[in-house]
């Protein structure tokens, strides 16, 4: 693999990352107080950091399948608000390198 694919590569795993966390922020991890989210927001931060693991990128001839685990973890300030602090997912996502577009296909809780 030459060094313009694993830049190529790299850029698109991060941007897969970048989707699949605003995705679980926004549709599967449980929604704060929303003074606390007003807060954050106008802060620039969140209530949650995140883990990646076992990233698979797997080229085919009109696409790259990129797939990792991600554990969503709550940070500790907040935990009296939300009963569960840890969540897993598996996420799947898939990049077209001649339209340069990104696919997530899936994600799925562990």
């Amino acid at each position: 693999m030459t060094n313009k694919e694993n830049t190529v590569f790299t850029k698109e795993v991060n941007t897969a990352k970048f989707w699949v966390k605003q995705e679980l922020e926004y549709k599967h991890l449980p929604i704060l107080p929303e003074h606390v989210e007003e807060i954050l927001f106008l802060q620039g931060r969140t209530a949650w950091t995140y883990q990646y693991a076992d990233l698979k990128v797997i080229p085919k001839k009109a696409s790259t399948k990129i797939s990792f685990i991600i554990s969503a973890l709550l940070k500790k300030e907040f935990h009296t608000l939300v009963e569960r602090h840890r969540f897993k997912f598996i996420a799947t996502s898939v990049y077209y390198p001649e339209t340069q577009k990104l696919e997530i296909n899936e994600i799925t809780a562990c």
